[in-house]
């Protein structure tokens, strides 16, 4: 995965105003890829001596207080709400480095066949087969089909994929998705399934370069708050470190395959059923690592 680079590193030339977003990656964790971008879009915004006046603010507020965003409102010209919508609208011609957290017997079916939405009719199949074949759910066997007949949240997300825009909420608060898979799964078969679950597949993150105009333009604008308001803190503050942002973006389309840029094995994941208890990956590698490895 791309870490965290300090302001102080040195960004690639950065395009004109007009064309400052097109194509762009944007990794919220990686300011690189749009600190400097967003600064040359701003250029146009100051009142006159604006810039230089907000960044001799003494700002006291935590990194998601929005009173950073009222800050900057009284440095340029244009209101807050006008640059979010306008920035919104030129995030559409980027793409936003996402992430998608689950567990899987080998990762390189994202590689091959991308990211799937939610099909309630597959997801069944699966869990006849888990309870099939593992013994830790012998107990379900006689009764699965009555299970899934009366599963009154069969139509959850049906249609729809989720993924984010940073990777860390769901190490540190949403573990149970790469610790145990499918949330409908978790569901259908309940607290009891656990066990077998997790020893189903191997907790992954999936990294895709999403184009920013799949998402809807409501999304586009809640992130395009996020980065002025992160922007404003960080030009105020010279802080290097990158808050985690707990952003999704709903799809209801298939992600393809050459969208996907890579994927990792977490080593280490808090579990949410256990008062965030750290436990450690077995095995953090997948037949697709180990492919990619002797390749």
């Amino acid at each position: 995965m791309d870490s965290e680079s300090d302001l102080s590193d040195v960004e690639a030339p950065t395009p004109s105003f007009a064309e400052v977003w097109r194509g762009r990656r944007v990794h919220w964790q990686d300011r690189s890829t749009w600190f400097g971008a967003l600064e040359t879009w701003l250029e146009r915004e100051w009142r006159p001596g604006g810039k230089a006046r907000l960044q001799k603010r003494k700002l006291d507020l935590c990194w998601d207080d929005s009173e950073w965003l009222d800050a900057l409102e009284c440095h340029v010209q244009p209101s807050v709400e006008t640059l979010i919508e306008g920035l919104a609208d030129e995030l559409a011609k980027a793409k936003l480095r996402t992430f998608y957290g689950c567990r899987v017997p080998d990762a390189g079916v994202f590689h091959r066949e991308g990211l799937r939405r939610n099909d309630p009719a597959e997801l069944e199949a699966l869990a006849r087969r888990l309870v099939a074949e593992h013994d830790d759910l012998a107990w379900m066997r006689q009764n699965i089909e009555a299970i899934i007949a009366g599963f009154d949240d069969r139509e959850r997300d049906t249609g729809r994929l989720y993924v984010s825009a940073d990777e860390r909420p769901q190490l540190d608060h949403s573990g149970h998705y790469l610790l145990f898979g499918s949330e409908w799964l978790q569901c259908l078969l309940g607290p009891g399934a656990r066990r077998a679950l997790k020893r189903y597949g191997t907790p992954t993150v999936v990294e895709v370069d999403l184009p920013f105009d799949w998402a809807s333009e409501e999304t586009r604008r809640e992130f395009a708050r996020h980065l002025l308001q992160e922007w404003t803190r960080v030009f105020v503050t010279g802080e290097t470190f990158s808050p985690a942002l707990d952003f999704s973006v709903t799809l209801l389309r298939d992600i393809p395959a050459e969208m996907v840029v890579g994927h990792s094995h977490p080593r280490m994941l808090k579990n949410p059923f256990m008062q965030y208890r750290t436990e450690r990956t077995a095995n953090p590698t997948c037949p697709h690592c180990v492919g990619s490895a002797n390749a």
